[in-house]
């Protein structure tokens, strides 16, 4: 089989360099990658899981791998993933998005965390959760590219390194709360893009400054819209103010290019009742477009309702206890491209969960799934 008949990703990741000693090695490491790739899809959310449908598959798996000495034990593609340098997954991941997914004007990307709960060793000197910062197209509902924070570190010093792996231009970038800093804010700016990010009290004189704004602000000077949404047996209302005055903030010259504030009520209604009301609020350098912002807001909170969603529902990624060297984070990486394959499958009408066991039945639906 040629190259060019592989997946996109597998061209990136065919460059990856190989962590075992020259020599010693039964199994070729773009096998071992592939057969990861197309397992994951298939339903297979572990390492055993993924070698006995690697063995059941083999005759289809030789269409595209060598396996020269045929399919390799879970031991061996564990061990595989625990070496392999994961700052490089990450960029030959990024490099791949960047390949098939141009960014348009108006594009909302939303950056957020998520910790894989059981990755943690009990040891006292063990290690803790991995958790990793993602970026997550809203309107093709694909992850862009991911960054695992460091131990002893946080979102704020991995979302610009994040950044920089990526193609924003033109972007509507959002954060919350932990992502509103100046640093971030310039960043995003030279890449490009616009930002919208969350204000909370981890930044007191800003939270209040905008919060006071609102409070006495003439309603003839504020932008208003709302959207009304309706499913699984609840209502709900957003209310969206933006406000362009930013007087009253103390700190406005600080942030770069900052040019407007906003303020989003939601209302859940159950039953005929009010069930629940929350009040955000948030810094921009949108200028005016009301509607912009509050397609921003919404936007964002895919990244929990789709992407961390499917990652725990659809991948049991909070269940999985693979913890040993780069395994944890690595395989991660693995669900995000087997994430981004399911949700471009559109000619399967079914859940992710759903295409994933079609994928595992029936092998034609799987390269249907991968392009290949």
């Amino acid at each position: 089989m040629k190259r060019d008949s592989f997946p996109e990703v597998m061209k990136h990741f065919g460059g990856l360099k190989d962590p075992r000693v020259v020599g010693r090695t039964h199994h070729k490491l773009f096998d071992m990658l592939f057969l990861t790739v197309a397992a994951t899809i298939a339903d297979c959310d572990d390492w055993e899981m993924i070698i006995l449908w690697a063995r059941e598959r083999e005759s289809w798996l030789r269409r595209y791998c060598e396996l020269p000495n045929g399919i390799p034990s879970r031991f061996t593609v564990s061990r595989l993933l625990q070496r392999l340098e994961p700052e490089a997954l990450h960029k030959a991941f990024a490099a791949w998005m960047k390949d098939i997914q141009e960014i348009s004007d108006g594009d909302i990307i939303a950056i957020d965390g998520k910790t894989q709960r059981r990755s943690f060793e009990r040891a006292p000197d063990g290690k803790g959760a991995i958790h990793v910062v993602s970026a997550w197209l809203s309107r093709n509902r694909v992850v862009l590219g991911q960054l695992k924070v460091e131990e002893k570190s946080n979102e704020i010093t991995a979302i610009p390194e994040l950044l920089r792996l990526l193609e924003i231009k033109g972007a509507l970038v959002t954060i919350d709360a932990m992502g509103c800093q100046k640093d971030i804010a310039g960043e995003i700016l030279e890449r490009g893009a616009d930002y919208l990010l969350a204000v909370k009290d981890n930044q007191p004189t800003l939270a209040e400054d905008v919060k006071l704004t609102f409070e006495t602000a003439v309603d003839e000077k504020l932008l208003y819209t709302t959207t009304l949404d309706d499913g699984h047996g609840r209502v709900e209302m957003r209310e969206y103010w933006q406000c362009m005055d930013l007087s009253r903030l103390r700190t406005a010259k600080e942030w770069p290019g900052l040019k407007s504030l906003g303020k989003v009520v939601s209302y859940r209604f159950d039953n005929g009742g009010c069930e629940s009301e929350e009040t955000r609020y948030y810094i921009s350098s949108l200028g005016r477009g009301v509607r912009r912002m509050a397609k921003g807001v919404r936007g964002h909170w895919g990244i929990e309702n789709q992407l961390h969603y499917v990652l725990d529902v659809s991948f049991s990624e909070d269940r999985l206890r693979v913890r040993k060297g780069n395994g944890a984070e690595n395989l991660g990486v693995i669900r995000h491209v087997a994430g981004n394959y399911l949700s471009g499958a559109s000619h399967l009408k079914y859940s992710v969960k759903k295409r994933r066991r079609m994928a595992a039945i029936n092998t034609d639906i799987l390269q249907s799934i991968l392009g290949i």
